[in-house]
């Protein structure tokens, strides 16, 4: 199931700027010197059988996505600790994924325009009353275009 395109080999399938190198660069060390631990865990079903999808993430970390066999729920296996979460989300998160040490007007604005392609896409699914819930929702800009409208 794992195509080489997915191996791990430290290079990213996306353009990143010399921030982001310098950042993925960063975790990568981090996560090979065991300062970010990793633990195993079973699926939410219960199952622990996987078949391994991907041995990087988009940026080259050595993140493996796998899909459960019982279930076929995709998902990071194994996974950081909660710790070591907490620690990447402190210091690396933000300037790998947006490229820059804060998010900024630019990337608030691309933000809200993909938020209006997601509304597009969802609108003849929600009621006028609905309530949105955005799981990991960045700063913000996917939400601001959906509380306007």
């Amino acid at each position: 199931m794992l195509s080489d395109r997915y191996k791990y080999d430290k290079k990213e399938t996306i353009e990143l700027n010399k921030l982001q190198h310098k950042i993925r660069d960063s975790a990568i060390y981090k996560l090979e010197s065991g300062e970010y631990k990793l633990e195993k865990v079973k699926c939410l079903c219960g199952g622990s059988d996987f078949k391994k999808l991907a041995e990087k993430d988009r940026y080259g970390l050595p993140v493996e996505t796998v899909i459960c066999s019982n279930c076929g729920l995709v998902s990071t296996n194994p996974r950081m600790t909660q710790d070591s979460y907490n620690k990447f989300y402190d210091y690396e998160y933000r300037r790998l994924y947006v490229g820059r040490d804060e998010p900024d007007e630019q990337f608030i604005y691309e933000q809200y325009c993909h938020g209006e392609q997601i509304y597009e896409f969802v609108k003849s699914f929600i009621k006028c009353d609905a309530r949105i819930l955005e799981i990991g929702c960045g700063a913000g800009g996917i939400l601001k275009f959906f509380k306007e409208k």
